[in-house]
Formats: structure tokens, C-alpha cells, sequence
């Protein structure tokens, strides 16, 4: 077979996702390549294709497979389709193992806290019969053992003086790309809501594989006009409304909670992505973040993802420190006193990380900044515009006017490109903060649960936080100009931080760190 000639029995890709979206009464799939960002937009009959091209079968095989569930094409074009796929690098090579997406590539996020399928009865272990001798232990393999004993018995510590109260109006169930169900949870959707789809009868109709194109361990929900496709009209989640919180899927359940073991304690934190969060904050008795019985972490649910801090972590360009230190430095910052200006605060921050690493005296660069440079910030405005602008354009080719995701890149766009002259951005850094204590509260939560840690250096990581605030500040106007009223609205920053996970817009830092 040609190099460049497709599989023999293809596949879609593991680092592509297909997602069903409902825009009106349009149906069509769009491919999410998390290696390029490149988006490629589907017809039913496509994805009938794709859909039983699992790896085993030929061409002529895929031809008959897909007659038998209705979606019928010839042989030619069938290979001709294959192979613009594989062309476009969305097809699996034969019998490869392949690599995770880059950093900064755009994702069809879930929202944090998302869940892990867990494997299948009976998967975990091959048992040896009862007698059998047991091989001895590799080296290393008590102390790994005696590790992870250790990691369970972690202590869990909660983001303090903090309890959420939703507003119910299913704003994160509007935004994010990929709301994910595991089996259970998928069949307990169908049985409650079998009108949903048609998903009642047939669990393709409303939803697809997490990864590639053939049933796997978990599967993400279509979305009509960007929502969940068992969200109301009035925002509510029809699931919960019938049965109950424990009716929907674990990674809502525990949404916006975030889980990462730092070597000393399991902080459990909170994204800033959803307007409730920030209009939690000083308001007490809401929801606990986390059951208070919950005390390590082998008590937490095996199905949720507990990231972990590396050993070493990148603080600037080339410039690695212990865990152990950023743990230590991150308290400090915490209990820094807090600028005038956060946004500035952080970005003087950066340039004395770079030129101190995380020496105490650091700290003093945050809370006695200088005033904000326009012409520092204006190549990672001009980054975030672009990229914006550009998820703009491509989602005006198949997304509604009324999904949320579209209008919100939109928005971004617009307000990186106002940014961009320099005395409308002299005049927004010279005005405070309309709402500093909600804008403390994001960097309180960012550094208790280790957020600022990911594709970035911490001093890049810094400067691009600073730059968020800036564009959630100019936000306001710009809903004013177009007369958004939407409820996600009412908190820019926690819109930002969502559109920038979940739909790609980070990756204008990694640009900006590329280019410095």
C-alpha cells in the first residue's frame, strides 16, 4: 500500500471528536481535530460512514454496514471520502498508539472537573486461579505500592470561606463543547428523557463517542443551538428536574469544582467560569464544594479526576523550580496583600518572577505595581483578537445566532479589537475595577487550586491572567453596544475564563510566548 494511500480498514482518529449539534431543525456532525484546531463539518450520511468504520472493515464493508442503518453510497465515493480524511489527518494509522494533543490545542472542552469513564466490569484485573504461584514483584514495586497508599491518605483541603449558589439558569450547560456521560449515565438519561432525540430508542441519536467515531467507555451528549440537548428552555436541566441531582452525570454534578494533588494536600478549588461563581462570592451559606465527610483522598469517587502537580514545575522561560517551592510560594501570594490594580499587580509580578524566580522579595513587585503598560499589553491583545476573531468566523459557518459559544466569541473579539487603540486602553487602565473584590477572589481560587499552571511558564501565565482582567473590564461596554442580555453576561470574567478553556482561545498565549 502507498504511504500516502489510507488505511485499508479505516478509523477516525482518537484525537478527533465528533460532535452531534442540532442548529434549528439542521442536523450535522463537526470534527474537532484537537491537533490543528481544524474543524470539519459533516452531513448525516458522512457520519453513517465513519460511524461503522471501526478498523475491521474495508471499504466494501463500511458500504454494507452503513446500508443496513440507512446512510447508502458507492464504493468510489466512499474511498474518495476515506481518503480527503486521511488527507486531512483525521484517520488512525494502522495499528498506532498516538499521541495526546499539544498543549494549547483547542479542545471540545468538558467542563473541570470532568469525570474519567471507568473501565468496564471484569477490565481492571486478569486474576490468576486460586494456587497459582505469584511471579515476584518488579524493583520499585513496593515502594509504588507504598506510594500510592501514601497518595490516598492525602488530605483533602477546600478553598476556604467559599459555598456556591446556583442560579439554575444552565448558563455552563450552554457553553462548553462536550458535556460527557459514561454508560450509566447515558442509559439513566435515555430512560428518564426517551423523548430527547429519539435517544429513548437508540443511544446514537443523541449522543457520540468521547474519541473517534466507534462506541468507547463514555459519550458526549448532542447540543441544539450549543445547549445540552436534555437542557429546558428556562435553563433548567430536564434530568435533575425529573430525577433529582443524582440524575445527571457525575462531571456536572461536581461542576465547577477542581481536583489537583500538589505532593502535600489535595486542593479542591473552584474554576471562576460560570457567572454564579463569582456572584457567590461574600455570600454565605450556599453549597459546599465538597461533602465535609470527604476527608482524603481515597474517599473522593474513583470516577473523579484528580490532577497532580509534576515534580518540577516551569516558573519562567527555561527556568524550572521543586513543587515543593511553588507550593510554598503560592500560600505566600495568597496571603500577599492585594493591589490596587490586580491586573497590574500580576503583570509586575511576572517580569520579578523572571528576574528572581520565587524569591520572597517578589511578592513586593505585586503589591506595589506600577501602572499598566499599553504597549506591553498590546501583542497579547492583538493575540487574543485574532484568535477570537478567528473562532468567530469559523462559527458563523454552521453555529446558530442563538448559541451562546458564537456570540461569545463575538464578544471577545470585539473588545481585544477596541483594546487595541491605545487611549481607549490607557483610558480603561487608568479607571479601577468596577468589582476588585471578585477579581481578588479569582486569583484566591486560581492559586489555591494551582491554576495557573498548564502550557504557560508561571511568569506567561501571570501576564495572560492580567490580560483577562483587562478584556472581562472592557466587556460591559461592548454588551452595551449590541444589547446583550444574556445571564452569562452579568460576570465577563467568568465568561472569558470559560471561552478560553473551552473552546481554544488560550492558545493565543501559547502564540504570544512563541513569538517572544
Amino acid at each position: 500500500m502507498s504511504p500516502n494511500a489510507p488505511p485499508a480498514r479505516p478509523r477516525l482518529a482518537e484525537h478527533v471528536l465528533a460532535r452531534r449539534h442540532l442548529i434549528g431543525e439542521e442536523e450535522i456532525i463537526v470534527l474537532h481535530d484537537l491537533r490543528t484546531g481544524q474543524l470539519l463539518q459533516l452531513g448525516g450520511r458522512e457520519w453513517g460512514l465513519l460511524a461503522v468504520a471501526d478498523g475491521t472493515r474495508d471499504v466494501e464493508g463500511i458500504v454494507l454496514a452503513a446500508a443496513r442503518e440507512g446512510a447508502h453510497a458507492r464504493v468510489r465515493a466512499v474511498e474518495d471520502f476515506f481518503a480527503e480524511l486521511h488527507t486531512a489527518g483525521l484517520l488512525a494509522a494502522e495499528d498506532a498508539v498516538e499521541a495526546a494533543a499539544p498543549p494549547g490545542a483547542v479542545e471540545a472542552a468538558a467542563p473541570p472537573g470532568a469525570v474519567e469513564a471507568a473501565a468496564p466490569p471484569g477490565a481492571v484485573e486478569a486474576a490468576a486461579p486460586p494456587g497459582a504461584v505469584e511471579a515476584a514483584a518488579p524493583p520499585g514495586a513496593v515502594e509504588a505500592a507504598m506510594d500510592e497508599r501514601a497518595r490516598r491518605d492525602r488530605p483533602i483541603e477546600v478553598l476556604p470561606d467559599f459555598s456556591l449558589h446556583c442560579d439554575g439558569r444552565g448558563s455552563c450547560c450552554r457553553l462548553y463543547a462536550s458535556v460527557i456521560f459514561d454508560p450509566e449515565e447515558a442509559a439513566r438519561a435515555r430512560a428518564l428523557r426517551p423523548d430527547v432525540l429519539g435517544g429513548g430508542a437508540r443511544h446514537e441519536r443523541a449522543f457520540t463517542p468521547e474519541r473517534g467515531a466507534w462506541p468507547c467507555a463514555a459519550s458526549a451528549v448532542a447540543l441544539r443551538d450549543g445547549r445540552c440537548a436534555y437542557l429546558e428552555g428556562g435553563g433548567r436541566c430536564s434530568l435533575h428536574a425529573i430525577g433529582g441531582p443524582e440524575a445527571k452525570p457525575l462531571g456536572c454534578r461536581i461542576f465547577p469544582v477542581s481536583y489537583l494533588d500538589d505532593g502535600e494536600s489535595v486542593r479542591v478549588s473552584v474554576a471562576v467560569e460560570c457567572a454564579c461563581v463569582l456572584a457567590s462570592v461574600g455570600r454565605p451559606a450556599g453549597a459546599p464544594l465538597l461533602d465535609p465527610r470527604l476527608r482524603v483522598l481515597g474517599d473522593l469517587d474513583e470516577r473523579v479526576h484528580v490532577a497532580e502537580l509534576p515534580e518540577r514545575v516551569e516558573v519562567a522561560p527555561g527556568v524550572t523550580a521543586a513543587r515543593a517551592e511553588l507550593v510554598a510560594w503560592s500560600r505566600r501570594l495568597a496571603a500577599a496583600a492585594p493591589p490596587s490594580d490586580l491586573a497590574a499587580g500580576l503583570f509586575s509580578l511576572a517580569a520579578a518572577v523572571e528576574a528572581r524566580g520565587l524569591a520572597a522579595d517578589t511578592l513586593a513587585r505585586y503589591e506595589r505595581p506600577g501602572p499598566l503598560d499599553p504597549a506591553a499589553l498590546a501583542p497579547w491583545l492583538a493575540a487574543l483578537h485574532a484568535r477570537a476573531a478567528r473562532r468567530e468566523r469559523e462559527d458563523a459557518a454552521w453555529r446558530s445566532e442563538r448559541d451562546l459559544a458564537r456570540m461569545a466569541a463575538r464578544w471577545i473579539a470585539a473588545a481585544a479589537a477596541a483594546l487595541g487603540d491605545p487611549e481607549l486602553l490607557a483610558a480603561l487602565l487608568s479607571t479601577p475595577a468596577e468589582r476588585p473584590e471578585r477579581e481578588r477572589f479569582y486569583l484566591r481560587a486560581a492559586l489555591h487550586g494551582h491554576r495557573l499552571l498548564g502550557a504557560l511558564p508561571l511568569s506567561l501565565a501571570l501576564r495572560d491572567r492580567a490580560v483577562r482582567l483587562v478584556v472581562s473590564r472592557a466587556l460591559p461596554a461592548i454588551f452595551a453596544a449590541v444589547g446583550a442580555s444574556d445571564p452569562a453576561c452579568a460576570e465577563p470574567l467568568a465568561l472569558v475564563e470559560a471561552m478560553l478553556r473551552a473552546h481554544g482561545l488560550d492558545a493565543y498565549a501559547v502564540e504570544v510566548a512563541d513569538a517572544r
